[in-house]
C-alpha cells in the first residue's frame, strides 16, 4: 500500500468531503471511500456525514469484521498529519459540503421533508423553501431545541414571530436544499377525531357516575 508513506494535510482532507470525492480519516489513516458508498452495509449516509472528517470514534463503535477492515485498508490514501486539527476545521468542512451538489430548485414533497425530522438530519420549510439546518443547530442564537421542534415541518410562522434580521435571511440562503411541492397533509383530522372520542367517553363516564349516584 503505497499510500502509507503519503502524509495527508487537513486542508487536503477537507477538499474530499462530498459524494464525488469522499475521504474519511480513521485511526490516523485516510481512506478514499467514494466508490464504496453504494456497497456500504450501513448505508451511504454515515460515510457522507464523516466525509473530510475523522470518523475513528464512529468506526470503533461498530464491531467491524476483519473482512470489513480489509475493504477499508484497500482504499488507503495515506497517513493523516500529526498536526493538530485547526480550530475552525469542522465549520470549514461543513461549509464545503453545503456548497456542493445542492440544487435550491429541487422539488421536495412533504413526505420527503417529514423523513428529515431528527437532530442528526433536520430539514424545515420557511416560506415554501426547504432548508437543511442540521449543521446550523449549534450556531443558532435561539438554541437547537427551537429548530428541533419544527424538524420536518413548516417553520414559517415561528420564523416570522422571531422577527429575524436580514443577515438571518442571508444565512438561510446558504442552507436551502429545495422547494416544497404539493399540499401539506392534513393531520388535524386525526386530532379532531381523538378529541371527539374523548368527549364522548367523558360524557358517558359522567352519565354513568350520575346513574350510580341516583340509583
Amino acid at each position: 500500500m503505497n499510500g502509507e508513506k503519503r502524509i495527508v494535510q487537513w486542508n487536503e482532507l477537507a477538499d474530499h468531503c462530498n459524494r464525488t470525492s469522499l475521504w474519511v480519516a480513521i485511526e490516523g489513516q485516510v481512506f478514499d471511500v467514494t466508490t464504496y458508498l453504494a456497497e456500504h452495509p450501513g448505508g451511504d449516509d454515515v460515510l457522507l456525514k464523516y466525509g473530510g472528517l475523522d470518523g475513528t470514534q464512529k468506526f470503533l463503535e461498530v464491531n467491524h469484521s476483519n473482512y470489513a477492515r480489509s475493504l477499508r485498508n484497500a482504499r488507503l490514501v495515506g497517513t493523516l498529519t500529526t498536526d493538530p486539527q485547526p480550530n475552525d476545521y469542522i465549520k470549514l468542512v461543513k461549509s464545503k459540503k453545503q456548497k456542493v451538489n445542492v440544487n435550491p430548485n429541487r422539488q421536495i414533497s412533504w413526505e420527503e421533508l417529514g423523513q428529515h425530522n431528527k437532530k442528526e438530519d433536520l430539514w424545515m420549510v420557511i416560506e415554501g423553501k426547504v432548508y437543511d439546518v442540521t449543521d446550523f443547530q449549534d450556531d443558532h442564537p435561539g438554541g437547537p431545541a427551537i429548530l428541533l421542534g419544527k424538524a420536518g415541518d413548516d417553520a414559517s410562522a415561528a420564523f416570522h414571530d422571531a422577527n429575524h434580521s436580514q443577515s438571518a435571511y442571508r444565512q438561510l440562503e446558504k442552507l436551502q436544499v429545495g422547494v416544497i411541492t404539493g399540499v401539506k397533509p392534513n393531520v388535524s383530522g386525526s386530532g379532531s377525531s381523538t378529541n371527539i372520542i374523548f368527549l364522548i367517553l367523558l360524557i358517558l363516564a359522567i352519565g354513568a357516575g350520575i346513574f350510580v349516584i341516583t340509583k
